[in-house]
Formats: C-alpha cells, sequence, structure tokens
C-alpha cells in the first residue's frame, strides 16, 4: 500500500541546485550531495539497500527502489523530504523506470509480486490517465494498477518511443512490454546466459544486455526490435557508448580493465556489433562513463584507490586521479566538466575538475573536492539531477 508522509509545502524549500543522489550499500537511505556546494545536505528514505532510482519526467520527484525492504520511496528533489513510502512492489525490487509521460512507475523485482507467488513487473499509476501531468506537484501517491507474472526481473529501460524493455534472469530472454495499458508483451528475444542490467544508448537505438554466466553482451536494435549481435565480453556490468566513435564500453567485476567494443558506422547494420579490445586497467571494473562528446571515458576500480581516464579513440590512458579506496560509477557531469566519484571503501564522494581533458594542456584532472559520508555507509553510485532535467532524447 501506499503511505503519503509529507508533503513539500510541509517542508522548507530550498534554492534549486545540482544534487547527486548517492546510493548506501550498507546504511539506510540515500545521501544528497549538493554538487556546487560540495556538502552533504541530506539522507532521504529510511529503506534498506537501495537498487534503482527513477527521475520523474516532470523534474520534481525522485523514485527510490529499496531492494533489502522492498519498498518505493518517493522524495521531493526540492524539499528533499519523503512524500511517499509504497509496499505494494513485489520482493526485492531491482528495475525502476517511468514512462516517458510520467503516469506509470515501472518496477521489477526478483521475489514474488504483491499477492502471487511468482516474479514479474508491477505497475504502478504516477499521475491521472485522463488528465497526464495535471496531479498536484505536492501528490506523488503511486498506486497499483497491474503486475505482469513474467519471470525473475532484472534490468529495465524505458527507451524513446515509451516501450519497456525488461531482462529476465532465469529465462534467457529481453522482452518488450507497452508502456501504457494494457501492459501487454510484444516481443521476446532470446540471449544467453543470465541476462542482468541493460544499458540504453538512445542517440543509436541501441540497448545492450549483459549476459553474466554467458560472460557477453548483446544488443538490441530497439527500433527494428532485432537482435543485431552478442559480443564476448567477461563479467560485463555497467555499458555506455561514444556516439561519437562508435563503441561501447563495459567493465569487468572479476577481470582486468574494461572490454571495448566497435558499433560499426552505422549501428543498425547488419555487420553487427565487434570486439576491440579487452583494455587492460589492472583492477576489476564495473560501471565506465564517457564525455558528452564521446571522446574520453572514465572507468572504475574495485581494487584501486584510482578512477582511470581513457582516450575513446586511441585507448590510451590520459590520466589516473586517486580519489580514496575502491571508486565505484563514477558520473561526467552534463557538459563534461566535473567527474563525480562515490568511493565504497572510503565512505567518500569525490568532485574532479575534469575541465582540463578539453583544453590544449598537460595537467590531468583533479579532485576539486571530497564529501565525507557516514562511516561505513559503502556510498556505491550515483544519480544525477543535471541529467534529469526534463524528458531524455
Amino acid at each position: 500500500m501506499s503511505h503519503p508522509t509529507t508533503t513539500a509545502d510541509e517542508a522548507p524549500t530550498p534554492a534549486e541546485t545540482d544534487l547527486a543522489f548517492v546510493k548506501l550499500m550498507r546504511d539506510t537511505g540515500v545521501a544528497v550531495i549538493d554538487v556546487d556546494a560540495g556538502t552533504h545536505v541530506a539522507t532521504v528514505g529510511d529503506g534498506r539497500h537501495p537498487h534503482g532510482l527513477a527521475f520523474h519526467p516532470g523534474g520534481r520527484w525522485v523514485s527510490i527502489a529499496f531492494a533489502g525492504s522492498s519498498t518505493i520511496q518517493t522524495v521531493d528533489r526540492r524539499s528533499l523530504s519523503v512524500l511517499d513510502r509504497t509496499e505494494t512492489v513485489g520482493t526485492a525490487p531491482i528495475g525502476i523506470e517511468y514512462a516517458r509521460d510520467g503516469r506509470y512507475l515501472f518496477v521489477t523485482g526478483y521475489g514474488e509480486l504483491p499477492g502471487a507467488d511468482e516474479p514479474g513487473l508491477t505497475v504502478l499509476r504516477a499521475e491521472d490517465e485522463r488528465r497526464p501531468g495535471e496531479r498536484n506537484s505536492s501528490d506523488p501517491s503511486l498506486e497499483l494498477l497491474a503486475t505482469r507474472r513474467i519471470g525473475k526481473c532484472a534490468g529495465a529501460v524505458v527507451d524513446r518511443s515509451n516501450d519497456l524493455w525488461i531482462a529476465l534472469k532465469d529465462d534467457d530472454a529481453v522482452v518488450r512490454l507497452d508502456a501504457e495499458p494494457p501492459f501487454e508483451m510484444r516481443d521476446r528475444l532470446e540471449v544467453p546466459g543470465d541476462p542482468q542490467d541493460l544499458a540504453y544508448a538512445p542517440e543509436l537505438g541501441l540497448l545492450g544486455v549483459n549476459n553474466v554466466d554467458d560472460g557477453s553482451v548483446s544488443f538490441v536494435d530497439v527500433d527494428r526490435r532485432t537482435l543485431v549481435g552478442t559480443v564476448d565480453a567477461p563479467n560485463p556490468r555497467g555499458g555506455v557508448a561514444s556516439v561519437e566513435h562508435g563503441r561501447w564500453l563495459v567493465g569487468d567485476t572479476e577481470g582486468d580493465g574494461v572490454t571495448v567494443i566497435d558499433l560499426g558506422d552505422d549501428a543498425g547494420s547488419d555487420a553487427g556489433p565487434e570486439l576491440v579490445e579487452q583494455r587492460s586497467l589492472a583492477t576489476p571494473t564495473a560501471f565506465p562513463d564517457v564525455t558528452p562528446d564521446g571522446e574520453y571515458a572514465v572507468v572504475d576500480a574495485y581494487e584501486d584507490d584510482r578512477v582511470t581516464f581513457l582516450e575513446v579513440a586511441s585507448l590510451e590512458v590520459v590520466a589516473r586521479v586517486e580519489t580514496g579506496p575502491e571508486p565505484r560509477h563514477p558520473r561526467f557531469g552534463a557538459d563534461g566538466r566535473r567527474c563525480y566519484v562515490p568511493n565504497v571503501s572510503g565512505d567518500s564522494f569525490s568532485v574532479l575538475d575534469t575541465e582540463p581533458l578539453f583544453r590544449t594542456t598537460d595537467g590531468p584532472p583533479t579532485v576539486e573536492r571530497t564529501v565525507d559520508l557516514p562511516e561505513d555507509s559503502a556510498p556505491s553510485s550515483c544519480f544525477l539531477t543535471e541529467h534529469a532535467t526534463g524528458d531524455t532524447p
């Protein structure tokens, strides 16, 4: 059921600022960082093991899936107050995505659906579909609308056509559903063993599917709704495209470095993606990111205290910057001039000045500031509001 807790009108409203919502693996809630001031301004929510996070397309709310407590908590981005707590989702919610018009929230999970003994998809109503966008902005209450018993679900993505894609872990498949009633399954694509997280490149119309047991990445053309190829990639995690260079980078959580894949001149061509290189970085990795122009990549480290910056075209290391023990899931800001890095074993969050990447200079990126977080909280990844000011391409 859904429990409204407070409203934005009951809490102070700070000035608009760029925020980072940081997952805390070994603490309750999610840390919120003011990235301009470099301060920890709040910890929101009280759930355990936050796994997924989705910004409402209208820009006002953020909904968080807490896998450890099987709840969805919705937070006002201005007041940083919890507006709604929803328990009518399956156990261990993993993926969470809003429909492009914000009317529905989709939640995938590993455990049983509400009132059922099978896993699958939960659909929550976020706005009145008869009057989309007209619900009071301080009332983001979520209502259970539908469930779909489609199996153990992992990652979820809503594409630019408002189709919902879900990885089915135990069925070795990726499925496409309508993101509006009656939420019917339209396509099912077979992939190798144990598909886990999904990564989406809207500019290319490509969906990357990380097949953990198989050690590969499968690529789906979401417009043609076809599988265009599968490439070996050991222990794949994350995934990001450099549109400029037609390359895909994916982490290797148990090996050494990142796997680089050539998407071809035409990502939708029949040639299919091909392996370029498994680039050694002397540490397991997970979630790379690229600058908006696609020229540089940043890669995290499971067994190091530095993030690595690569030139995407040459795959040469241009800098290694010490941020703290076990830097995980770095993210570039919207213009690429900053990079944000949670440090899992350092219980901290680093803000890096990456302006040197865009200037003719020999200087590397530098740590601009480091924000301390609660001891043993294990910050593991971050979501940036500057990437969520409205609908995505």
